[in-house]
């Protein structure tokens, strides 16, 4: 056993054994964490490595600690995984949270200079707006703004996309399947108005996502701008090409 820890530094160790821990025990978002004796017990470490660990796993959002009471574990952060996920429904379902919505406005536009450029459409082009703040669960996780090619769903103003899923109704609807897209992911900080949409303070950190996405065929469908809390919110890519899975190896550690 000695020789198996070599080299991990013990808060290492206990922050993997507390993972390990709530995934055999199936905790759950707002389950509580045993006691520090018991814990630390369990785990063979020692209480001082345990509340580094402990530390260290709130500042990434995966527990949380209630004074007087003890620590919980937070609900699973939706993940989008560049080759596999196709929609932020998507990615909420896929931790067992569910997705909704909250619509501040839509409309229809045309595309002046530069969303054309963005969008790849001609200047004047038709295009769907519609602005959302994404929800896991009733928490608000993500405002996004789309830009969708109108040419191909004309009457997608008719739908209230506050109850129902723009890339459902792009599927069914009008037979338009995203089939591949590029997508930028940086660093930026929270206006105001974004701030009040997710219940944040002005100038904290966001990832701020841009995509444009196409069908097979090529022809450009949306154009995303979006800002996501990345409390709530993560990223990531599983080496393989869009639309592909790794053979051989579970990409479920990505989700963790």
């Amino acid at each position: 056993m000695a020789d198996e820890h070599m080299g991990i530094p013990p808060k290492d160790r206990a922050q993997e054994g507390i993972r390990c821990y709530i995934r055999e025990a199936h905790l759950a978002g707002g389950d509580k964490l045993p006691s520090e004796r018991v814990l630390s017990e369990r785990l063979g470490v020692s209480r001082t490595a345990l509340r580094a660990a402990i530390t260290q796993l709130i500042s990434m959002h995966v527990l949380e600690s209630r004074r007087g009471s003890g620590t919980y574990v937070l609900p699973s952060k939706p993940i989008s995984i560049f080759q596999e996920t196709r929609s932020f429904s998507d990615a909420v379902r896929r931790v067992g949270r569910t997705p909704g919505a909250r619509l501040i406005d839509s409309r229809l536009i045309e595309a002046d200079e530069t969303l054309a450029r963005k969008i790849d459409l001609s200047v004047g082009a038709p295009v769907f707006e519609v602005r959302r703040v994404r929800l896991a669960d009733d928490t608000p996780v993500a405002l996004e703004t789309s830009y969708i090619n109108g040419s191909l769903c004309p009457g997608i103003e008719a739908h209230d996309f506050s109850r129902e899923s723009l890339y459902d109704v792009l599927a069914i609807e009008h037979g338009v399947r995203v089939g591949h897209g590029v997508e930028r992911v940086s660093i930026a900080r929270a206006m105001r108005d974004e701030a009040q949409f997710l219940d944040m303070d002005e100038g904290d950190p966001v990832f701020f996502v841009q995509a444009l996405e196409r069908m097979v065929t090529g022809e450009p469908v949306e154009y995303l701008k979006a800002v996501y809390v990345p409390s709530r919110y993560r990223f990531a890519s599983n080496g393989c090409k869009n639309g592909e899975t790794p053979q051989g190896v579970k990409s479920s550690w990505l989700t963790w």
